[in-house]
């Protein structure tokens, strides 16, 4: 199995939406502004075809339960989650939920050639006065810094992040986090756009939903930098991901990393009956 990215720079991969296209991308519905504190993390095998789909359709229903009956108020799905299509809608599923109020989720098409294509990221988030689910749509700006210039970066942080900022909570997509930079000369993390500067206080986690794992050693750094100050940088990503030679490298933990105040909290997986390719976590955060 083969898949592609393009922008994001994957080893053997291609993802099919140009920097371009993410940056004329606008956000669109009403912004969330929820307060979480239990967070319900998923991940899954994305070689693995699912009833047809690879994606999460088939145990969505379980999964949302699941960790509604576990009181959690958010949940948030490694990317690629939902490949859409006549007859299947995510909102039927949230209408039955007790205690979740903000599901993060991540539509896409799946192509010929083994390709992953990116449609929008998708923030669901019940309105406590009326108690019906909304819909806020936006998009990743870029996986990594290169080609991207200057003023695009000074502005995703300036104008692009207060669109991210969801009640206490915080969406950086993916290899976003590389706004801050590695320096192999002074061998630590330097926030040169100043991202930290422009995160309100009251943000005390960061949700950071990834398409698939990312081998390098500075993004675990990057993501300890970002838990500076008592945050929370909770981190979930696919199964599945293979090098150049089609070895697989998900690794030995669960797909997922969770930093607070610059520590590494490990965070099990908890039992379900879904099967071997599906792994649930859940972070409480206490806030």
């Amino acid at each position: 199995m083969h898949i592609a990215y393009r922008w994001l720079q994957y080893q053997g991969s291609t993802m099919k939406m140009s920097s371009t296209d993410q940056e004329q991308a606008k956000s669109t519905g009403l912004k969330p502004e929820t307060k979480i504190s239990k967070i319900g993390i998923a991940s899954r095998d994305y070689n693995q075809n699912y009833n047809g789909y690879r994606d999460f359709s088939q145990s969505l229903e379980s999964i949302l339960n699941i960790f509604d009956s576990e009181n959690c108020d958010a949940i948030l799905f490694s990317l690629f989650s939902i490949c859409p299509r006549q007859g299947f809608s995510i909102k039927k599923h949230l209408n039955r939920l007790s205690n979740v109020k903000l599901v993060l989720v991540e539509s896409f098409r799946f192509g010929e050639s083994d390709e992953f294509s990116v449609i929008c990221n998708h923030a669901y988030h019940k309105d406590c006065n009326t108690k019906e689910w909304d819909q806020y749509d936006y998009n990743q700006k870029f996986g990594s810094l290169s080609g991207m210039k200057e003023d695009a970066l000074k502005d995703f942080v300036s104008s692009e992040i207060p669109q991210r900022i969801f009640g206490n909570s915080l969406s950086i997509l993916c290899g976003e986090t590389n706004i801050v930079k590695y320096s192999q000369a002074e061998k630590k993390v330097k926030d040169t756009y100043r991202l930290l500067h422009h995160i309100p206080k009251d943000v005390q986690i960061i949700l950071n939903p990834i398409h698939d794992r990312m081998t390098r050693f500075e993004m675990k750094l990057k993501r300890k930098f970002l838990s500076k100050n008592r945050r929370w940088v909770i981190s979930v990503w696919n199964r599945g991901k293979a090098d150049k030679n089609g070895v697989i490298k998900d690794g030995q933990n669960p797909a997922w990393t969770v930093f607070f105040n610059e520590k590494e909290v490990m965070i099990n997986t908890i039992d379900h009956n879904l099967g071997d390719k599906i792994e649930l976590g859940i972070v409480d955060t206490s806030c």
